[in-house]
């Protein structure tokens, strides 16, 4: 998103008089929206591509618009309206016009687990950059963009608009490090989706997919029946599904209960690697038996090429 160094000067100004955030949180916003525009540009581009042909809508994403009389050579026949043309005496074709009334909706995971990094972002960092990025690239292009934040609960969310300012509101919420922590609930979160959230929706739900609750499969599903299309996007550390070669005992903390247990990762590496493995291949199966796009990133990989191949994949029809 393309900012007026004054007109940043200003919203930042204002945000910070309206929630007398610290200066502290005020930078944070600034490096983040440094670090949208600087490295993720392709990502508005690809979002204006995919939308303006329609490829992320289930259907043609055209309204009737009026008749138009035949012109043979120039007009596609499959347009022709018979009983028009009947009734009338002359053939006539219809005319469309493109329908645009889509939200966007980034359902972005707050739970502890996300505290957690050991590469040069924590998981919360890096899925705070693709949500901003998501959204920048979704109000630049003009369409309704919404954003909620969930752990054991919803903790807050922004209704769609294409308001600029929307942005702003995000991702003053996204840098607020209060509003992260505790269980989750991924079920709960994706059933107040289902009730607040219209049909003509993209949703993108990123999260670690960590300790999300029992029951989320099921309302999964219904997400993905009533919305035009879902995106799950798995952020992982490496350390999620990989341990280090010779590194002894280590101690450990449950990010939920803060229990804590001294394991030795030489001889717990085999069978953790492979229950990760495990659990990461079950979610992301129940994502495409739900026909819903899925996307895995790990927080020191790249992320705009691997979720411009999954939207580029997916819908068209």
């Amino acid at each position: 998103m393309s900012i007026q160094k004054e007109k940043l000067k200003k919203t930042l100004e204002s945000l910070r008089k309206g929630s007398k955030e610290t200066e502290s949180k005020i930078m944070d916003m600034k490096e983040l929206m440094y670090e949208i525009d600087t490295k993720v540009r392709r990502l508005s581009d690809v979002f204006s591509f995919l939308l303006t042909y329609q490829i992320l809508f289930r259907g043609t994403g055209l309204e009737f618009a009026q008749l138009k009389e035949y012109v043979p050579g120039e007009d596609d026949a499959t347009r022709i309206d018979w009983k028009a043309s009947l009734r009338t005496g002359k053939v006539y074709i219809k005319q469309y016009e493109e329908e645009r009334d889509l939200d966007i909706v980034v359902l972005l995971d707050v739970c502890s687990s996300m505290e957690f990094g050991t590469q040069n972002k924590t998981k919360r960092e890096f899925a705070g950059l693709i949500a901003g990025a998501i959204i920048s690239a979704g109000i630049e292009i003009g369409d309704n963009v919404g954003f909620c934040m969930y752990s054991d609960k919803v903790k807050k969310f922004l209704e769609p608009s294409n308001d600029e300012t929307q942005y702003y509101r995000a991702l003053e919420l996204i840098v607020d490090k209060n509003l992260y922590g505790g269980a989750c609930n991924l079920d709960k979160a994706l059933r107040f989706v289902l009730n607040n959230v219209r049909e003509n929706t993209i949703l993108f739900l990123i999260s670690d997919f960590i300790g999300m609750g029992t029951g989320w499969e099921d309302s999964l599903k219904m997400v993905s029946n009533k919305l035009n299309d879902v995106m799950g996007m798995m952020v992982r550390d490496l350390r999620d599904e990989f341990l280090p070669k010779g590194s002894g005992n280590f101690r450990f903390r449950d990010p939920y209960s803060n229990r804590t247990i001294i394991v030795n990762l030489d001889k717990a590496k085999k069978y953790y690697e492979k229950l990760a493995k495990e659990q990461s291949d079950y979610v992301k199966k129940t994502f495409r038996r739900s026909n819903a796009g899925f996307v895995k990133v790990f927080t020191h990989e790249p992320f705009i090429k691997a979720l411009v191949k999954e939207l580029t994949v997916r819908r068209v029809i």
